[in-house]
């Protein structure tokens, strides 16, 4: 990212955990570091625009506030992320592509696919589940 990008994805992330504590005090830079996995100041340098997250982390930040990284990134201003129908649409054309020449691959691409992606996907659900129960018990937090 360029430097106006990089200003621009701290001032959002900084926006969307201050919303947060403005509900909920718990919403500290530290508490926010815990959930993504990263130590406090290195999230208080991300919010500062002094270190940017690899894209693994954006991701997490992008699911914890339930926004789209394209919003982070300033290539929208529409922070609610894409549909999911959109999402699998380019699943769906990514998995097709990659086993469209199958028999063209590597054997050793070939094993790495049918170890990995059955655990990819199991990964990805339960991350999602995680997810959705965090979003789920802010909500019940939040009509207490």
């Amino acid at each position: 990212m360029d430097e106006f990008d990089m200003n621009n994805f701290a001032k959002k992330l900084k926006n969307e955990r201050e919303k947060k504590k403005n509900l909920d005090p718990k919403w500290t830079q530290g508490y926010v570091a815990q959930l993504i996995g990263v130590a406090r100041p290195t999230y208080t340098a991300y919010e500062n625009g002094t270190k940017q997250p690899p894209m693994e982390t954006v991701n997490k930040i992008a699911n914890l506030f339930a926004i789209s990284t394209d919003y982070l990134y300033g290539k929208t201003n529409n922070p609610t992320p894409t549909t999911r129908k959109d999402d699998l649409l380019n699943l769906a054309t990514s998995i097709s592509r990659a086993f469209h020449d199958f028999d063209a691959l590597p054997e050793d691409e070939k094993q790495f696919l049918f170890e990995e992606l059955p655990e990819t996907v199991k990964w990805k659900l339960e991350e999602f589940r995680k997810h959705k129960a965090r979003i789920l018990e802010q909500g019940r937090k939040n009509h207490n």
